[in-house]
């Protein structure tokens, strides 16, 4: 009973260490095909790292408000009898915009110089009289009195008549027309906008922190939606004595030169207030950063012969621990081949699509553009400007 019970022992002890032993085996040959796996190289456009002059300013945002510009109205009430113009057309200054009827104020004229000439003649006649001692000072009084109303409703008749011709106050741009011919307006009816629209008044705020950069007379430039790529220039003409206490920002107004009539009043712009003299920054393009909460990043293009980057790592302070027995013909370092590093950076500005890199970028460096999603530190490269990659 004894030996059979060795026996099943024993048998049972060759069984389980041979599961156990092959199970090992091929846990040991798993983990030495992946130790020495090299995943396939990865396709990537890439650009050099360039030193560019670029001026410094404060970037803010504004809206274009029109040196001179109006909304033309009726200051009394009539009939519109004619009209001068035509929408969007431009308008000199003094130019006939609308007439309204004034055929009844016309022709009460003739009556109202009438009265006022016998008014005049009855007081030249009373100033005699009274000079000769033959009427009293009452009656020249009266006379008096008689010869200024006459005169004060002849006027108030030409001023009624007056405002009934709608001139342009200025030169500028004429807007959509508001009425028609026969139309009763009354007192405040719009008719039309007149805007001028060189040169062109830019308001905008900035924040107390650059009260000390901006000064009146200094150069500004001006974008807008509509001609991204037509920079305008201007000068700052005014600024605010007063910094808001909500905001604690302070307001600030520039006036653009517009000699072709592409801005218009309202719209809103982007400025650029020019602040020192120029400097020159390592920059790269825009797609070649990776942003994150844990830092921006780009990926560095480095050969094998690049000893000086073979020990560095996303974060400085980590060690590389070296394998010694890593066979060298499967190195990827060791090739040929082109090896992306991750390099942690420190962004500045970005402008015409490119990116001031302050810290981790030297110039002249290469920096992979697009293909950053395939990618991980020390990955082995093929890089091809020619493919529009998709991440």
């Amino acid at each position: 009973m004894k030996k059979r019970m060795i026996i099943a022992v024993l048998a049972l002890v060759l069984v389980f260490g041979g599961i156990f032993g092959w199970k090992a085996f091929i846990g040991y040959q798993t983990g030495k095909y992946f130790a020495n796996f090299q995943p396939p190289p990865v396709t990537v456009s890439a650009a050099d790292a360039n030193v560019v002059s670029w001026q410094p300013r404060i970037e803010a945002v504004g809206s274009l408000r029109a040196v001179r510009g109006v909304d033309i109205a009726a200051e009394v009430a009539g009939v519109v009898a004619n009209i001068g113009f035509e929408s969007g057309e431009s308008a000199t200054e003094g130019e006939l915009l609308v007439q309204l009827d004034d055929r009844a104020e016309q022709a009460e004229l003739p009556g109202l110089r009438a009265r006022l000439k016998q008014a005049k003649q009855n007081l030249e006649r009373t100033r005699q009289l009274v000079a000769e001692r033959l009427s009293a000072q009452q009656a020249l009084d009266s006379a008096q009195s008689e010869y200024d109303q006459a005169q004060s409703t002849l006027r108030a008749r030409e001023v009624v008549i007056d405002k009934k011709t709608i001139r342009a106050p200025f030169a500028g741009k004429l807007g959509i027309r508001q009425v028609d011919i026969g139309e009763y307006v009354q007192p405040g009816t719009p008719i039309v906008t007149l805007q001028s629209l060189d040169p062109l008044y830019v308001n905008f705020t900035l924040p107390q922190q650059q009260l000390g950069r901006v000064d009146a007379g200094q150069a500004l430039q001006v974008t807008a939606d509509a001609w991204p790529d037509s920079p305008f220039d201007g000068r700052i003409t005014a600024i605010s004595p007063r910094i808001d206490p909500a905001s604690r920002n302070f307001s600030v107004q520039g006036e653009i030169r517009n000699p072709d009539g592409k801005l218009r009043p309202g719209m809103f712009t982007k400025i650029f207030v020019i602040a020192g003299e120029p400097l020159e920054y390592v920059t790269v393009p825009r797609t070649a950063i990776t942003y994150s909460l844990y830092g921006d990043s780009v990926y560095v293009v480095t050969r094998p012969e690049d000893s000086s980057e073979k020990n560095r790592r996303k974060n400085p302070e980590e060690d590389l621990e070296e394998n010694p027995e890593e066979n060298p013909e499967e190195n990827p370092e060791e090739n040929n081949m082109p090896v992306a590093r991750e390099r942690f950076v420190r962004t500045g500005e970005e402008r015409g699509g490119r990116v001031a890199v302050l810290e981790g970028v030297k110039a002249g460096e290469t920096v992979v553009t697009a293909g950053q999603l395939k990618l991980q530190d020390g990955a082995r490269l093929v890089i091809d400007n020619d493919v529009a990659l998709q991440d």
